[in-house]
């Protein structure tokens, strides 16, 4: 009996040797991204959710987005890079933090803020195993009416996008371009624009030896908002928002069914998420705040990863993300080795992915700094997570406190350079996410030792971070 026992223990190791063992070192790789959707938009994602509006609950249903999480794992508790589009983007991209990149707000137009050519990213990295690379969608991460990089710069060999938001909405867009080239007014929805680009893209690529990389960048579900009829018809509430979300699943479907009809399903890993929260009621519960702000409902995101039968089908983790681990995670998978001449934010969590483990050790906490919008600081440790609100310090040739409102928000000029300079958190709340993911119970006051440690380490990331990302009008 024993010895009989024993076989099957071989048996079973040998099994789940040859599915996780030997996985390729060259998956095809498909990150696809939301354009502010809210924890609370996935229909997968409120299987598990208790703080649900009897008012208004979320209406959007995501069948193909509910599959991908059906045949992978659901991250419960994974951050985006910033709670708002151009910084969130570039710490996805590069691995590192974005106030470390430089990317401290959205980026407007004729902004000398960009992420910089001397960034790595995930594309560039990949290429070093000859993989072939696309863009497609939106891209935000330079600022229209420069010269600063472009997808096709910064390691892809082809892209389709826009520069920001669908204009003049998800309808009919006219503000995309392809290679860097204007495309001009388009007929139909952007996500299935984005969609049909990356499959004709994929069609004519498809039997090569060479491995993929694809980034699949939706406007949906951000404004201006536009959905077909017969899904925006099925909402009494929020009707075109969430006929954007179900015409994006949709786009998210055909892509899949590619992969399937192709046979490349078992050697693409695909991520999807979202770049930030949404800025609708309900649509982040239960998580306080929304888009903009650092709190769970900004920042914290559904995140899914499908690779069958690599991923374990099925899997909910509560593994604390981030973007910034998309990039070291790729290239451990992929088995690049990252450049040493910088410091990345992000750790390798494939373990995680692969089911090897439930959670890998972080060195540093998750960290997130943004001048404008209390709380400017967000650092999370294990299930404690510590809100840093603002006082200007004051210097001579700084605003003051009461004139942050008169900085356009939406802007990037000199003065918001000085001001995110001198800006230090000096009130602080303390969470247990793990007890109260709403962030109703200030615990402060009960564990200063708690709010003393994390208040260090969150005062000397942001001067680090702040400092590596240089000062745009001062040329560093």
């Amino acid at each position: 009996m024993k010895k009989f026992t024993f076989l099957i223990q071989i048996f079973v190791f040998v099994c789940v040797f040859s599915v996780f063992g030997n996985r390729p070192k060259t998956p095809n790789v498909i990150l696809i991204l939301a354009d502010d959707l809210g924890y609370n938009d996935l229909s997968c994602y409120r299987n598990f959710n208790s703080g649900q509006s009897e008012t208004f609950p979320p209406t959007s249903q995501t069948p193909n987005i509910d599959k991908l999480a059906e045949q992978g794992i659901r991250f419960t508790d994974f951050y985006c890079g910033a709670a708002v589009c151009s910084p969130s983007r570039s710490a996805l991209m590069t691995g590192r933090n974005a106030t470390r990149v430089g990317i401290f707000n959205w980026v407007p137009e004729n902004s000398p803020m960009h992420m910089r050519a001397r960034e790595i990213t995930i594309a560039e990295l990949l290429k070093k195993k000859n993989y072939k690379t696309g863009h497609f969608g939106k891209w935000h991460l330079t600022s229209q009416g420069t010269d600063q990089p472009l997808p096709n710069n910064q390691g892809f060999d082809y892209s389709f996008y826009a520069y920001n938001n669908a204009v003049p909405s998800h309808h009919n867009p006219e503000n995309y371009y392809r290679n860097g080239e204007p495309v001009g007014k388009l007929e139909g929805y952007a996500c299935q624009l984005v969609v049909n680009e990356a499959l004709q893209w994929l069609d004519k690529n498809n039997g090569n030896t060479t491995p993929f990389y694809i980034d699949v960048w939706f406007n949906e579900p951000h404004l201006k908002v536009a959905a077909p009829e017969e899904l925006t018809k099925k909402h009494k509430y929020n009707a075109e928002y969430y006929g954007a979300i179900e015409n994006m699943d949709i786009a998210v479907g055909r892509l899949m069914d590619y992969l399937k009809e192709n046979n490349l399903i078992e050697n693409t890993i695909i991520m999807f998420s979202s770049d930030n929260g949404s800025r609708w009621d309900h649509s982040n519960d239960p998580l306080r705040g929304e888009k903009c702000f650092n709190y769970e409902g900004g920042l914290r995101e559904p995140f899914i990863v499908s690779w069958p039968p690599h991923v374990p089908k099925g899997k909910i983790s509560q593994f604390n993300g981030s973007f910034t681990d998309i990039l070291p995670t790729i290239a451990s998978i992929t088995d690049i080795p990252l450049p040493t001449d910088r410091k990345y934010d992000g750790i390798d969590i494939s373990p995680v992915f692969f089911g090897e483990k439930d959670n890998v050790e972080r060195e540093e906490p998750i960290f997130f700094y943004r001048y404008f919008h209390d709380p400017i600081c967000m650092i999370r440790k294990g299930d404690w997570c510590l809100l840093g609100y603002q006082k200007l310090i004051p210097l001579a040739e700084t605003l003051n406190e009461s004139e942050l409102a008169n900085i356009r928000p939406w802007s990037f000029e000199k003065n918001h350079m000085e001001y995110l300079k001198n800006l230090v958190p000096t009130q602080f709340e303390l969470y247990n996410l793990k007890d109260d993911v709403e962030q109703e119970n200030n615990l402060a006051e009960k564990y200063p030792e708690v709010v003393k440690e994390l208040k260090r380490e969150m005062l000397l990331l942001r001067t680090e971070m702040v400092q590596e990302g240089g000062d745009w009008f001062a040329g560093n």
